[in-house]
Order: C-alpha cells, then sequence, then structure tokens
C-alpha cells in the first residue's frame, strides 16, 4: 500500500501530481474518492470539470448533488445555471429541498430518463475507475508484487 505519492502519474492513498489515483487526489485529471483537479473524477469531486456522486465545479455534473457555474445533478444549488432532477438542494440550510410543483406524467418520465443518465454516465466515468485503481495491482491498495526481473 502506498500512503503518499507525488508525480506525473502519482498511485496511493494521497496522490498529488498530473494523473493523481488515490483515496485523495489531487491534480490535473485526477480519479479518486476526494478529487480536486480540472478534470476532476471521484465520489466528492471539486474542478473546473467535475464529475461525482456529488459535484462542484466551473461543469459540474453530479449523481446526488451539482453545484458551480453550470450544474447538472439529481439535486442542485450554488450555480449560475443549475438543473436538479429532484428539485433544488443548499447543504447548510436546514430543511431546504425546494421541490417543484408535482409533475405531470410525461414530465416525470424524462425527469426519470435525464436521472438515469446522469447516474450512468457518473458510473462510466467516476465510479468504476476509482474500483478499479483501487482494486487493480499496482493500485493504491495492491502493490505490485516484488522479484526478480
Amino acid at each position: 500500500m502506498k500512503l503518499f505519492s507525488v508525480g506525473q502519474e502519482p498511485v496511493g492513498v494521497i496522490a498529488i501530481g498530473q494523473l493523481p489515483t488515490g483515496i485523495i487526489a489531487l491534480g490535473q485529471a485526477s480519479t479518486g474518492i476526494v478529487a480536486i483537479g480540472q478534470g476532476a473524477r471521484g465520489f466528492i469531486a471539486i474542478g473546473q470539470l467535475a464529475c461525482g456522486v456529488f459535484a462542484f465545479g466551473q461543469l459540474a455534473l453530479g449523481a446526488l448533488w451539482a453545484g458551480g457555474q453550470l450544474a447538472i445533478g439529481g439535486t442542485s444549488s450554488v450555480a449560475m445555471v443549475g438543473y436538479g432532477v429532484l428539485g433544488r438542494f443548499v447543504p447548510w440550510r436546514r430543511g431546504s429541498l425546494e421541490w417543484r410543483a408535482i409533475p405531470s406524467r410525461p414530465a416525470l418520465v424524462r425527469r426519470a430518463i435525464v436521472f438515469a443518465a446522469i447516474i450512468i454516465t457518473v458510473a462510466l466515468v467516476a465510479l468504476f475507475p476509482i474500483a478499479d485503481a483501487i482494486t487493480e495491482v499496482g493500485g493504491v491498495f495492491r502493490s505490485e508484487p516484488m522479484g526478480p526481473r
């Protein structure tokens, strides 16, 4: 297991660099549980192009919550242009989930399709690569076997 890694393509629990992969990843195209950087993808993603379950950034795609300049997600808030399929939610305001009016059946079907598309996209772009990076040999928790080369 690698605890701390820095470099071009660092892999570790805490990874800092150009293409970091780890539990906490800081860098340009970061992949991790908490990813911070330009192309952040992870469970919690913060950056210019953020994709994750919770995403915040200039262009944010979040399965449950998205915020930023252009945010699309299950719920949305703190956005210049934000679309929350389930409504608007401000995390720091208690009881702030603002549901829209009860939609008609066709509108409900459209929302369900958009929500499913968001969840599938987040799973393919962010969650599956994280699971792969954590469990693969040479990944965050499984070091490459030592031996003669």
